[in-house]
């Protein structure tokens, strides 16, 4: 995912793998929070039957995915950002109550032996970087847990023991340094201890594939104890790991990877991913790097369908163990087929979306060889598939609760994050009780009067159907009648509902050249469900088109033609459970785009207008050295007109075409500040981490400004596809001229060279830039006038040379002119004597 204007999790399951906040159907809600020393929020979640607590992790706004280190220790938890520039401090809670701060407070619970302890002194030999880690040491007999108190920004702990054979393990990471997971076997008898654990006799892990097409995109390594406990690392990106070969009975090294094409990157996302499990039980190796080969590995496809622009979405694993998991995601292509290579027999917890869009994918464990594809995203997105929705009544309180606002016609189940819902309940055409602007994942209790009556309820879920990646199923209205009475217990009101399938459609969900067929079907499990009616409209549902049915079953399926000019194609359907008389009709706008659909036509209605657009305040954004995971952050404005006043506005930097962009960026929410009753000015800031979010140097150059903004009136909307445009920039250097032989004799040769390199976006540093022209200069000596002599194109490795006649005393350059896709530069000057 691009654009770093959201917040993103990041979860970890120590004893059961569980889904990221925002990304699961149902995530488990937080029990308690603190804040980590880098500003990120650490939450636990609670356990499901006898397994402890998850906990996961919500950066700040505005701020990319981090990396985290995290050790479970009885009932301690600790968690430490690693990779950051300056010094973090970890964080340790106990899993039963509130935060305990930092990892100076020692664990409550742990049981203590009676006999005498004695001080244990950690360090680190042979480290490089000053940094705090984590530190635990359990008694390797009994394996029960023990406390280390570290010291910040150095790598160091102590501990009390009493005497006994030990295990101790030492994790930590640096900003652009390789993360360490270092064990250490120890004895404490009648005296203090010194321990070191020893740097320089870790080994890189990981997992190596026989095809030299892929790379590693991402991975964590952890290791688990007999006890349950785990230390382990998060979101590795292609961080190195190293780790201390051991023996320790009932101990494992896990590691968990996914590889992805050479050269791949999250605007062009990798055709093939690998994921890829390997535990090293008791014994790791001198050498931890398990071998794996193709022909061992399950093969399978994934289809990811969308419903707008091209852009990538993202794909997230994490292996289903007693030890837990974290989920590893990685950029995936939409609209396109992905090729799977999965580790075999082994359980993996997935889950998939793009923007606020996500599903929740079912577990799966694959065998070896070519195994059946499947596909997500297949619209209509709706309520596919019974019992999505729950009404009960208590008393006279009607709690209602539908959470699977984006859920696919395949019935894999998932949200919207934005989306929003409203309710109204009426009984004799007259409102009873009715909410509008809650959260579609919300929980909603509607207050009903005491005794029996016949009610209409509606639910209308609204989604951004402005939103270029997903302009599909942007309303979805869902009418029920039913009779309540007062309950004394919690009672079903067993609302029907209805789902829809449509078959014949392309990978962006658009009808082709022959009809569509859709098929409605009415769930009531409890009942007699029965289809009495099927629609479908090519004009925004201002006219509806009957599909035969005969209202006899539970489903129907009709043709539905589309005419070459339709955008969207709506359905809706009524049916009835025949047992309780309870009836639904469902509504889906946008249900599917016809052949017009998907060259997403700018939609503008009104008199809404807008203009200024800035980014950066009219400067060229410079990406300048791209040290690895640097950030920059710059401002996007524009001013927003209507004769009703403003309500809001969006924003999309893209490069490329809008229907199919080379590279997305931020696409977001604009605040928009009321100048006068017409006129709004509205603005955003984005994050860019162009390592991560861009990772392709070829993307420098022009982009362009998408804007999207609504009038008050809720009628009004511009929406400006090339609203304006920008520079994004490379930064870029010459090497000083160096001009031979010094001196020269009057008309001798003369040679001058130099190197033009600019910044990467794929490898931190500078690079040759190679195929630009660069201008030889030169001043004579005692003037101040530059005079172009020869332009050359620089080398593959960005060299540039050339050799002329020496006339004249003075000095020379090399120049090269901005382009949209790199700065100006100019080398030092070197001065030549002319004999």
């Amino acid at each position: 995912m691009t654009g770093a204007l959201i917040a993103a999790a990041v979860l970890f399951a120590p004893e059961a793998a569980a889904a990221p906040i925002g990304t699961g159907p149902e995530a488990p809600a937080a029990v308690t929070a603190t804040t980590l020393a880098s500003g990120e929020r650490l939450e636990l979640l609670p356990g499901e039957g006898t397994a402890k607590p998850g906990f996961r992790i919500v950066p700040k706004d505005g701020s990319p995915t981090g990396r985290y280190a995290y050790a479970l220790s009885g009932d301690e938890l600790t968690v430490l950002p690693t990779g950051r520039p300056g010094r973090v401090t970890p964080t340790t809670t106990p899993l039963d109550g509130p935060s305990a701060g930092t990892s100076s407070v020692k664990r409550s619970g742990t049981a203590r032996s009676s006999a005498a302890e004695y001080p244990v002194a950690f360090s680190v030999a042979n480290a490089v970087q000053d940094t705090t880690p984590i530190m635990r040491v359990w008694d390797s007999t009994t394996w029960q847990p023990y406390n280390v108190e570290t010291e910040q920004f150095a790598l160091k702990g102590t501990a009390s023991l009493p005497p006994g054979n030990y295990f101790a393990l030492a994790m930590y990471g640096g900003y652009d340094q390789p993360d360490y997971l270092l064990a250490r076997s120890f004895k404490v008898t009648s005296a203090a201890v010194k321990v070191a654990f020893d740097q320089a006799g870790a080994k890189e892990t990981g997992i190596r594939t026989d095809d030299p097409s892929v790379t590693r995109t991402t991975g964590v390594v952890s290791a688990s104890l007999p006890n349950g406990d785990s230390m382990g690392y998060a979101g590795g990106w292609r961080s190195r790991v190293f780790v201390t070969p051991f023996i320790a009975s009932g101990s494992a090294l896990h590691i968990h990877e996914v590889h992805g094409r050479k050269g791949a990157t999250s605007q062009r996302p990798s055709p093939v991913r690998y994921d890829l499990f390997h535990t090293f039980e008791r014994t790791v190796p001198a050498t931890p790097v398990a071998e794996v080969r193709q022909a061992d590995l399950a093969e399978t496809e994934l289809t990811v369908r969308g419903g707008g622009q091209y852009r990538s979405a993202f794909l997230e694993t994490t292996p289903k163990n007693p030890f837990g998991g974290v989920y590893l995601s990685t950029p995936v292509p939409v609209a396109d087929v992905l090729t799977e290579y999965v580790t075999p027999g082994q359980a993996f917890s997935r889950n998939a979306g793009y923007g606020p869009h996500t599903f929740g994918l079912p577990d799966r464990t694959l065998q070896k060889g070519v195994q059946r594809g499947e596909t997500i995203g297949r619209a209509p997105y709706a309520l596919n598939g019974g019992r999505k929705f729950s009404a009960l009544r208590l008393r006279d309180n009607l709690s209602l609760h539908g959470p699977f606002s984006f859920s696919d016609s395949d019935g894999t189940l998932g949200h919207d994050n934005e989306a929003t819902q409203s309710y109204r309940l009426s009984a004799h055409e007259e409102t009873i009780a009715e909410v509008t602007g809650k959260p579609a994942r919300t929980p909603v209790t509607l207050k009903m009067p005491p005794g029996q009556d016949a009610y209409e309820l509606v639910r209308t879920v609204t989604r951004d159907g402005d939103t270029p990646f997903s302009r599909l199923s942007d309303k979805l209205i869902t009418e029920w009648s039913f009779t309540s009475g007062t309950a004394t217990t919690r009672t079903d009101q067993e609302l029907p509902d209805i789902g829809f399938r449509v078959s014949g459609l392309g990978l962006r969900n658009e009808t082709g050249p022959t009809p569509s067929r859709v098929i409605a079907t009415v769930h009531a499990p409890e009942g007699t469900p029965r289809l009495r009616g099927l629609e479908f409209s090519v004009d925004g549902g201002t006219t509806w088109t009957p599909i035969a049915v005969d209202g006899t079953s539970a489903t129907a399926e009709g043709e539905v033609p589309v005419p070459q000019n339709t955008r969207y194609v709506s359905l809706r359907a009524t049916g009835s459970d025949e047992r309780t008389g309870n009836t639904v009709r469902q509504t889906v706008s946008r249900a599917f785009a016809g052949p017009a659909g998907v060259t997403l036509p700018p939609q503008t209605a009104g008199a809404t207008a807008v203009s200024g657009v800035t980014v950066n305040e009219n400067k060229p954004v410079v990406l300048d050295s791209m040290v690895h995971r640097s950030t920059v952050v710059f401002p996007v404005g524009f001013t927003a007109t209507d004769p009703s006043g403003i309500s809001g506005g969006t924003f999309l930097l893209y490069q490329g075409a809008y229907d199919k962009p080379d590279a997305v960026l931020a696409s977001s929410t604009a605040y928009c500040r009321p100048l006068d009753a017409t006129t709004s000015t509205c603005s955003g800031l984005v994050s860019l981490a162009p390592h991560a979010e861009l990772g392709d140097s070829r993307l420098a150059g022009v982009w362009k400004v998408a804007v999207t903004t609504r009038a008050n009136d809720g009628k009004g909307v511009a929406d400006q596809q090339a609203a304006g445009s920008f520079r994004m920039m490379r930064k870029t250097v010459l090497a000083p001229a160096d001009a031979t032989p010094e001196p020269v004799t009057a008309g001798g040769d003369l040679t001058v060279t130099s190197r033009l390199t600019g910044s990467d976006w794929a490898e931190e540093g500078y690079v040759g830039y190679a195929g630009q022209p660069v201008t030889l200069q030169f001043r004579q000596a005692s003037t101040t006038a530059w005079s172009d002599v020869r332009t050359v194109t620089s080398g593959a490795d960005g060299a540039v040379t050339t050799t002329l006649k020496a006339w004249k005393d003075g000095d020379w350059r090399w120049n090269f002119t901005a382009t949209p896709a790199a700065t100006a530069a100019s080398s030092a000057a070197d001065h030549v004597d002319v004999n």
